[in-house]
């Protein structure tokens, strides 16, 4: 049997090393995304001029003197609180029998609501499009669907290779104690393919937790909307569902009330909550003619614990329309949006970031050297199997 499970985890291995070599490589990159982003695109995020933080009111009102001079393109996200010095990033679509724009992402002034530039915010390898590329092949290998459902089958083997592999560590024979320590150590001072083999055991080891933690929610994100949002609410559904049932205005329309109606109501209905949270974001929603806004702590948006809470409003009427709060909802919707937190390493900041980074690094790292403790052991291997072939044929064992 133990030859069994080496055997299962060395093909399991092979298998998916290159898929994982992939997603490791781009997952690390993805960790640097916005810092990265920046600096290849200095012409899209820094403004000419020095500027002060932009804050909320100074992004609606800067989206509003933008949307006036671009009747044919609705605003439907950007950020409510950017650093100083830099850009406001808007995300556009077409108004309903308008044109689509030939580029959806907009970068303002804050002071005016001027244009600094666009882009399409589709994948490519240039410098505009690189993040996007690179998040495209990490979450879909550029193959769309298939390319999803290909990396949710690799992840679950390798949520399945990891147990395996970190059983195989234990020893066969006593002394298990000491013989298992010793798995948990490298030595550089030794020859090159034990070293290798004592890091791919030892970085597993360490790391066992978050690379579990990587693969399972690999897993459960690529087979979302298929395995993991029913089973989840269908086991504890969700107290306020709404975004389940089809929306009225499928084409898309157009709101009668601004974005600084919808921030205002957002905020209103903040204080009646006892929300001591800050407005990080805005959205609108065309097939829902719904005003978003999305309140963190410190109102800059990232997915620290189970991320942000949003309120939605009608554009028409400013009455309140529903509400994701994963704080006080189902179990389902915080097994929903737990998920993404865990993957990136944002749910408990820095620290748990740097992990992730560190596990993404060690995934690449135990392909290169389990490649390579596979293609040393191959030789011997082949040498035994070609003897024991021999001694069935004739009884004896080759020479």
């Amino acid at each position: 049997m133990h030859e069994f499970w080496i055997t299962l985890h060395r093909w399991s291995g092979l298998f998916m090393v290159l898929f994982l070599t992939i997603a490791g490589v781009t997952g690390c990159i993805l960790v640097f995304r916005g810092p990265i982003d920046r600096e290849l695109n200095p012409g899209l995020y820094r403004l000419h001029a020095a500027s002060g933080p932009t804050t909320p009111d100074v992004a609606v009102a800067a989206v509003h003197a933008y949307q006036a001079g671009h009747r044919d393109e609705q605003v439907v996200q950007f950020p409510l609180n950017v650093p100083a010095n830099r850009a406001l990033p808007v995300k556009v679509a077409a108004r309903p029998g308008a044109p689509a724009p030939a580029t959806d992402e907009v970068f303002l002034d804050p002071a005016d609501g001027s244009v600094i530039g666009r882009r399409a915010s589709g994948p490519g390898w240039d410098r505009a499009h690189f993040i996007a590329g690179v998040s495209d092949l990490h979450f879909t290998l550029l193959a769309g669907t298939w390319g999803r459902w290909l990396l949710g089958v690799v992840a679950l083997v390798w949520l399945i290779s990891n147990f395996i592999g970190a059983w195989l560590t234990w020893p066969q024979r006593p002394p298990y104690w000491k013989q298992w320590k010793r798995n948990w150590q490298f030595r550089r001072s030794s020859a090159m393919p034990r070293l290798l083999l004592d890091l791919h055991r030892a970085s597993g080891l360490w790391l066992l937790p978050a690379l579990i933690v990587l693969a399972f929610t690999s897993a459960a994100l690529n087979f979302f909307s298929e395995a993991w949002e029913p089973a989840v609410t269908a086991i504890s559904p969700l107290e306020r569902n709404l975004f389940d049932h089809e929306a009225p205005f499928p084409e898309g329309t157009s709101p009668t009330l601004r974005f600084a109606d919808g921030l205002a109501a957002a905020k209103a209905q903040a204080a009646r909550d006892g929300l001591a949270w800050q407005p990080a974001a805005m959205l609108y929603l065309p097939e829902w003619n719904f005003y978003g806004v999305k309140f963190t702590p410190d109102g800059i948006l990232d997915y620290r614990d189970l991320g942000p809470v949003d309120y939605y409003f009608d554009a028409h009427s400013r009455r309140f329309a529903h509400e994701v709060n994963p704080y006080d909802d189902s179990t389902g919707l915080a097994a929903i949006r737990i998920l993404y937190p865990l993957h990136s390493g944002e749910i408990f900041g820095g620290a748990t970031v740097a992990v992730i980074f560190l596990a993404g690094l060690t995934t690449v790292g135990q392909g290169v050297t389990g490649v390579y403790v596979w293609w040393k052991k191959r030789k011997s291997r082949v040498a035994r199997l070609r003897a024991a072939r021999a001694k069935d044929r004739n009884g004896l064992p080759t020479p």
